[in-house]
């Protein structure tokens, strides 16, 4: 059974999204400039139909075979996963703006439970595989954060439960355990170490995050929020008018905090505390994704948005990127400063400014850039005392023209 032909696969159809057009819409722009990017898709109904993945089916495909032929499987626990899917069929579909409204219920069904026995399949065997090549288990692990490729994170969780039911006093990691492990101690080679920085001791806490997530993506922004400074989000705030070159002008000084929590910036006493960012090549795709999720589910608490912004508006040009790198604001690895520039700056271009968590201190910054008595000081200080030659040059010239002043007076008075 085929897919609407009307609809083209992958063009703004997420996971609850609901039948917001205008969503929609917003989801197609954010994504459209990493467009050709996407490996070969693992999961997702949108993708049912789409030619580039038939490889991808095939696999699928054996791994569920081998699936059916373990030990413990037999067709009334095959049977029963059949029907758990079917007692939440409607849900799953309503969870996606496409409604699919050419797949009968049977093709529905056997597509979800392929789909979910592939992604369990790959947690469980993520630490060592034996039927993935190393390459292909970072593509289905990238290719897993991409918000159109979701499932339900529930319907995951309920055949994991259901597979393993007689299982529960065996050596297999959890559920919960291995999700944290594959997305979060070891996401640092898919985008940035910002969720590598967490320790997992906290096996509760880490394993609630798991538990409420809506799906991989939401998980990946939950892990990269955990710890966040709890901020006053507001609509129609002040933005932070000048780049970093500009407020360096100003006296303000940059510094990196080896905090775990990316967007928890702080300015303190004329020193703007930014948490280390780390850009390689896989950083757009993940970020943007985040983004893409948060303006459909999280309109009001859009954290990754508001940092992206805040840190649009720090760097304008190159020489921003240069200066956030010279103090370790900034590691990255694509190849000049320029690139890093492109890509924040293209972050925002589809996204609104009419809402941000760093108004507060977007203010404080602005004021101390306008205020005329630091813009004298760091004059003084960047011109006269850059360095320790330089301020003993000036002050020895100062006290130069002082003698040459005095003298000058003592000897009009002896006139």
């Amino acid at each position: 059974m085929e897919d609407d032909e009307s609809s083209a696969p992958n063009k703004g159809k997420v996971i609850d999204v609901g039948s917001d057009s205008d969503i929609d819409k917003d989801i197609n722009n954010l994504r459209a400039s990493n467009k050709g990017k996407d490996t070969a898709s693992t999961s997702s109904p949108l993708h049912r139909e789409t030619k580039r993945i038939e490889a991808m089916q095939n696999h699928k495909w054996r791994c569920f075979k081998e699936f059916t032929e373990q030990d413990g499987m037999n067709e009334e626990k095959i049977r029963d996963l059949v029907i758990s899917i079917q007692n939440k069929e409607k849900y799953i579909r309503i969870c996606y703006s496409e409604k699919f409204n050419r797949i009968s219920s049977c093709d529905f069904i056997e597509m979800i439970l392929l789909d979910a026995v592939f992604i369990i399949k790959f947690l469980n065997e993520y630490q060592q595989s034996n039927h993935f090549e190393p390459r292909m288990m970072f593509d289905i692990r990238e290719d897993l954060i991409l918000l159109e490729n979701q499932l339900p994170f529930s319907i995951i969780w309920d055949i994991y439960q259901e597979i393993n039911r007689d299982l529960q006093d065996a050596t297999w990691e959890s559920f919960l355990d291995l999700v944290s492990y594959v997305f979060g101690k070891h996401t640092g080679d898919i985008a940035t170490f910002h969720f590598e920085k967490h320790k997992f001791s906290q096996v509760a806490e880490t394993r609630q995050i798991v538990k409420g997530s809506k799906h991989f993506t939401d998980l990946l922004r939950s892990f990269m929020l955990k710890g966040s400074i709890e901020r006053t989000y507001s609509f129609n705030p002040i933005k932070l008018k000048y780049s970093a070159v500009m407020l360096r002008k100003a006296g303000v000084k940059f510094q990196v905090t080896q905090d775990k929590c990316l967007v928890n910036i702080k300015f303190e006493k004329g020193v703007l505390k930014i948490p280390r960012l780390e850009v390689d090549h896989s950083f757009e795709r993940l970020v943007r994704n985040i983004m893409a999720l948060e303006q459909c589910c999280y309109q009001r608490e859009a954290y990754v948005c508001s940092y992206i912004k805040f840190m649009d508006h720090l760097i304008d040009s190159a020489e921003d990127v240069g200066l956030l790198v010279e103090n370790g604001i900034i590691l990255h690895w694509l190849g000049d400063d320029a690139a890093v520039s492109n890509v924040i700056n293209l972050f925002c271009e589809n996204i609104g400014n009419n809402y941000t968590c760093f108004g507060d201190i977007s203010q404080e910054i602005n004021s101390h850039y306008e205020s005329r008595f630091n813009h004298t000081k760091a004059t003084l200080k960047l011109i006269y005392f850059a360095n320790i030659w330089r301020g003993t040059a000036t002050v020895a010239a100062a006290i130069l023209l002082i003698l040459t002043y005095i003298q000058t007076i003592g000897s009009v008075k002896s006139l």
